[in-house]
């Protein structure tokens, strides 16, 4: 009997949300117990979901991408960014830049070994353009894990409020060196000559031209949804134009997650009841949304590979943990933070979440990057689920270090998620 992906979504949505209560039973957040469920149902494991649908779920990543980046942009309004200061705006770039920095020049040492690399040539088409890749994905942070631990814990203080700030801000960044790194990248595992051009125009023509397209439609949904009142209609005005911002970015060969980032971020900064059009989507699609999402990635893990690139997870892991801790020392001291503030506010950017893994599925579908595509996807779902299980623990080390717990953790009464 052939179920069909219908009831395979539903599936989804059925075990992730039971799959995250579970989750919090065990005080993890709920993503991991997406995750896991997604590798547990997975081909290569327990085989509940055949290999056909997780190999068409794209238009369900594609639908879950487009408001995960959409709400991000939600996040880089002009005013907030002013307010947030010089301190949070140096720390956000070094952290995110030495991160990205420090990835790309400890896998470019790892990735000859870890392929067996043995000519120039190899190292210039395999390895290095892989380490563009995976140096990329790790200037995201998850906001959300840490923002749980802060409410959790009552926080309040200078650390908080910079970490609250830099975690909700370097998501923007990481899809900026996602879209440099995906241009060179492609370049080089293709064989393409290398230029000035292929290693720095063409990215940068790629980048303005998705943030065109974003903008283009970010404006127009502006404007149409100024005089729409009625919750339902606006939902699906976001919708439509969020889908075919993605649709043309993609069509183009430009970067769809970079388009709608930049849609959302002009709605935040033209639209006269800002409220209505990110609170909306968080309200009645977001749990959904990453229901979907984290299951279908989990799925895609293959058990084989994972145990594979085991030394690879935690050699991404330890150099983020290093880039991290570095930009936040380096943006700290130049912008006068307070030293108990940047000596423990890396602890707090540990997580990741949604965006990452989105960039590894975006990476995977590209035909240039399918004979490394098990190895990428497997390598990223492995450090989001072990990032997001050390993340709030981490979280909480920070502003407990930093003195700023206001009060003990709160017990959930029975049957509280």
């Amino acid at each position: 009997m052939e179920l069909g992906a219908v009831f395979y979504i539903g599936l989804v949505l059925i075990i992730g949300y039971y799959s995250g209560k579970l989750a919090n039973r065990f005080h993890l957040p709920r993503v991991s117990g997406y995750i896991l469920a997604g590798m547990l149902l997975s081909p290569s494991i327990l085989k509940i979901f055949p290999i056909d649908f997780v190999k068409s779920s794209d238009i369900v990543t594609d639908f879950a991408l487009a408001m995960i980046t959409y709400s991000i942009g939600g996040s880089l309004a002009i005013q907030r960014i002013k307010k947030l200061g010089k301190s949070i705006v140096l720390i956000t770039v070094f952290e995110a830049e030495m991160a990205f920095l420090a990835m790309i020049i400890g896998f470019v040492v790892i990735l000859p070994f870890f392929f067996h690399t043995e000519t120039a040539r190899e190292f210039l088409h395999v390895a290095l353009p892989l380490a563009l890749l995976i140096g990329a994905m790790a200037s995201p942070t998850d906001p959300t894990a840490t923002l749980a631990v802060i409410h959790e814990y009552s926080a309040r203080g200078p650390l908080t409020t910079t970490l609250l700030g830099v975690a909700a801000s370097d998501d923007a960044l990481g899809i900026i060196n996602y879209s440099v790194a995906i241009g060179i990248a492609s370049a080089l595992i293709t064989g393409q000559h290398i230029n000035g051009f292929t290693i720095a125009i063409k990215p940068l023509i790629d980048i303005v031209s998705s943030i065109a397209v974003g903008a283009i439609g970010g404006y127009i949904l502006v404007k149409i949804s100024a005089k729409i009142r009625r919750e339902g209609s606006v939902i699906t005005i976001i919708l439509g134009t969020l889908f075919i911002v993605f649709g043309t970015a993609h069509a183009l060969d430009l970067d769809p997650l970079l388009s709608t980032m930049t849609a959302g971020a002009v709605v935040v900064n033209m639209s006269s009841n800002v409220e209505k059009m990110f609170e909306i989507i968080e309200k009645y699609y977001e749990e959904m949304v990453f229901t979907l999402f984290f299951v279908l990635s989990g799925a895609h893990i293959e058990l084989g590979v994972l145990v594979k690139a085991s030394l690879l997870v935690l050699a991404f892991v330890s150099l983020r943990f290093v880039g991290k801790a570095i930009g936040v020392f380096i943006g700290g001291k130049l912008s006068d933070t307070a030293p108990n503030v940047y000596k423990h506010l890396w602890l707090g950017l540990i997580p990741q979440g949604g965006i990452v893994v989105g960039l590894a599925l975006a990476t995977v579908r590209r035909p240039e990057f399918s004979n490394y595509a098990p190895l990428v996807m497997n390598l990223i779902l492995g450090t989001t689920a072990l990032h997001e299980l050390l993340g709030p623990i981490f979280s909480k080390l920070a502003i407990a270090k930093a003195g700023e717990i206001r009060a003990k953790k709160q017990q959930p009464q029975k049957g509280e998620v």
